[in-house]
């Protein structure tokens, strides 16, 4: 992570203390709202100590930077951390802008802001956890794994599950905490471990098949 006074930050106050506000919008329909007029932009949510930025170059989310005293994260790993309730404030700002400044923390996959997390995150027993993002690589025989079907476990109960993508990686929106997980090949075997996720956003690359 990067210092939280990072440059682009810097930049982005700069910009809009400059830009025409435009309204308020929940996020689903600031990304609707953004598509359907090709609009170039910057979105602003702020909430105590967090930030959200989102660049809009020709109505799509090119990218995001997030922000907390703990740190600022970049790109796809800032997006991963949107829950979809937030409320944006969207200024205007020429697409040249928008574009330079969406260059330093792109978007490489839109369904990251597109298509959010909609559970609600478990949380278990009365100490209070911090919520994050935890992305999982598999690999076997030193190849990443496509269609890898990984469940992560609090005891029992089975909080989250999805397949890994083509370059092997899976990832959920987590509170910080030890974690039981089942990976289940395309033939059917079976591989368990555990993992202990103790930040905003880490990603471990697991060995299966050894």
């Amino acid at each position: 992570m990067n210092s939280p006074t990072s440059e682009i930050v810097s930049i982005i106050d700069e910009v809009l203390s400059n830009a025409t506000f435009v309204a308020s919008y929940p996020f689903d329909e600031l990304i609707r709202c953004a598509e359907e007029s090709d609009v170039n932009g910057i979105g602003v949510f702020e909430e105590k100590d967090r930030k959200f930025f989102l660049m809009f170059e020709g109505g799509q989310p090119e990218g995001a930077i997030y922000a907390d005293p703990k740190g600022t994260l970049f790109g796809d790993k800032a997006a991963f951390l949107l829950s979809g309730k937030e409320t944006f404030e969207f200024f205007q700002v020429t697409q040249p802008v928008v574009n330079a400044l969406a260059s330093r923390c792109r978007i490489f996959d839109k369904s990251h802001v597109k298509k959010r997390l909609k559970e609600e995150i478990p949380n278990f027993g009365g100490k209070r956890q911090s919520p994050g993002v935890l992305c999982l690589v598999i690999v076997k025989d030193g190849v990443t794994q496509t269609g890898i079907r990984v469940s992560i476990k609090k005891g029992r109960q089975i909080i989250a599950s999805d397949q890994t993508t083509s370059d092997g990686k899976v990832c959920f929106k987590l509170l910080n905490g030890k974690y039981d997980c089942t990976a289940v090949d395309r033939d059917q075997g079976m591989y368990t471990f555990m993992v202990d996720f103790n930040h905003r956003y880490a990603e471990t690359t697991i060995e299966i098949g050894g």
